[in-house]
């Protein structure tokens, strides 16, 4: 009962300065939103590289040439033989012009083999993909990514009309959807017939990507791998290749490791002004300390103990730096909200954030009430009646 009485005297003074308390806790709700809002944004926006990345393919390996003569479609057929392999499809790509009879936009021109979207699978927003398409009568057809299709102002209705590749007549047969892709907005895909009369580079492509058959054999296909083309190639161990080889799981991996160190290095800033706030909380504890010497002094004289003078204190400062945490929460999950829709990445509350601002306030609460809880507690009774 003690206490209770102790807490609702605590609630009660909070109450009666409640324009001081507000701007008290305006530290703490600054701090709390700024942590909040930028965990939350780190985290979403890791979400959504994770995800676009892992529409690649977890068990996916990519050999990029250095230089145009680097790879061979020969080199392909090679990798495709390895064990371990479930697809491989090859690329080659250059710049080109992409027309309608109103319109003509510079685009980047991809060849692509068969397997291609069944390895990619990238959503499409109209029609088909080029190996499954419905309009396919002739290997001169042409998949737009989304925003090579604004570029040239495409609509559903134009699917099947013609469009002008490099001059070169090319039937309209799909648009990606690129909100779920990664790397196919500013594309047009053909097949790799088609690309080799639009930009003739034969033998020659500019990557390879074989899959694995699990996730677990990527490593050591990424090994068997840069063995056969060093072998092709006459390539000793340390030679510089021009190629690239790139393991989507380990680009996973980093960019996670990139996007963790970053939102811990967000958080320790944001934390700087929670610090900030706390040492307001106790910089107007003691101001109030000092004001309320004499109504201290009367509760000690009929007969208040240290600890319950301790715990009044020390309830109102918890107490203003809870509820700065409460509102900094919501205010900073208000803004992560809206910030991801204008960044157009992934919304997420995890709730290790709102035991993190929680937590925060609590321990802010109370170390910086600490001080002041005590100042107010070793008064004198005589002294304090006496203060003016």
């Amino acid at each position: 009962m003690k206490l209770l009485g102790t807490a609702r005297l605590a609630l009660n003074r909070i109450w009666a300065t409640k324009v001081r308390s507000l701007l008290t806790m305006l530290g703490v709700v600054i701090g709390v939103a700024a942590i909040v809002a930028l965990t939350s944004i780190v985290d979403g926006a890791s979400q959504g590289i994770n995800k676009s990345l892992a529409t690649l393919g977890t068990n996916q390996l990519n050999i990029t040439a250095m230089a145009p003569d680097a790879l061979s479609e020969q080199d392909a057929y090679a990798l495709a033989e390895l064990d371990g392999v479930s697809v491989m499809f090859v690329q080659t790509q250059n710049e080109g012009t992409i027309a309608t009879e109103d319109k003509r936009v510079n685009a980047r021109l991809v060849g692509v083999s068969s397997q291609y979207f069944e390895a990619v699978k990238p959503d499409i927003a109209l029609g088909s993909y080029l190996s499954d398409s419905k309009f396919a009568s002739s290997a001169k057809d042409v998949v737009f990514g989304a925003d090579a299709a604004n570029d040239l102002g495409l609509t559903a209705s134009m699917l099947g009309q013609s469009v002008k590749l490099n001059g070169q007549d090319f039937r309209l047969v799909g648009v990606l959807d690129d909100q779920a892709g990664f790397g196919t907005s500013g594309r047009v895909y053909v097949t790799l017939d088609a690309a080799r009369k639009l930009f003739s580079q034969y033998p020659y492509v500019s990557s390879i990507v074989v899959q694995a058959e699990t996730p677990e054999a990527v490593d050591a296909l990424q090994l068997a791998t840069d063995k056969l083309l060093r072998e092709r190639y006459g390539l000793g161990a340390d030679t510089d290749a021009r190629y690239t080889i790139t393991n989507q799981a380990s680009l996973i991996a980093a960019v996670s490791s990139i996007t963790d160190t970053l939102g811990l290095l967000l958080t320790g800033i944001a934390g700087i002004s929670l610090v900030v706030g706390g040492i307001g909380i106790m910089n107007i504890m003691l101001v109030s300390v000092r004001e309320r010497t004499r109504e201290i002094g009367v509760r000690r004289a009929i007969g208040a103990k240290q600890s319950n003078i301790l715990t009044q204190f020390l309830i109102e400062a918890i107490v203003l730096s809870l509820a700065g945490g409460v509102v900094g929460l919501i205010l900073g999950e208000i803004a992560a909200y809206f910030l991801a829709i204008i960044g157009d990445w992934v919304f997420s509350i995890q709730l290790e954030t709102v035991l993190l601002a929680l937590g925060f306030s609590l321990v802010v609460g109370v170390v910086f009430g600490v001080w002041p809880a005590r100042t107010a507690a070793k008064l004198e009774p005589i002294d304090a009646l006496r203060f003016e």
